[in-house]
């Protein structure tokens, strides 16, 4: 990320887990709770990879229904700026 001389970064704020948070909406409608979270947050598998840890090739697994380890779900929640209990009630 660049930016120009003395602009501030954005904070992030927490995603706040809610029956009207498109991600639980878009996982009732069928979607996979890691294709949910890829989607509303509009994360690109490079940035996650690299704001994570997780190699792509892993990410790609993920997104295709492989089991997932505690240490995993922490890193993708901290990319997301998702509450951990926000985060685990879509897993």
């Amino acid at each position: 990320m660049s930016r120009r001389k003395g602009e501030q970064p954005v904070p992030q704020q927490l995603q706040r887990w809610s029956d009207d948070h498109p991600v639980p909406r878009l996982i009732r409608d069928g979607d996979h709770w890691f294709g949910a979270w890829v989607g509303q947050m509009a994360t690109p598998y490079v940035k996650l990879a690299k704001r994570t840890g997780i190699p792509i090739g892993r990410l790609t697994a993920i997104d295709r229904g492989d089991v997932v380890s505690r240490s995993e779900l922490e890193a993708l929640a901290r990319a997301w700026s998702a509450g951990a209990v926000s985060f685990f009630a879509t897993r």
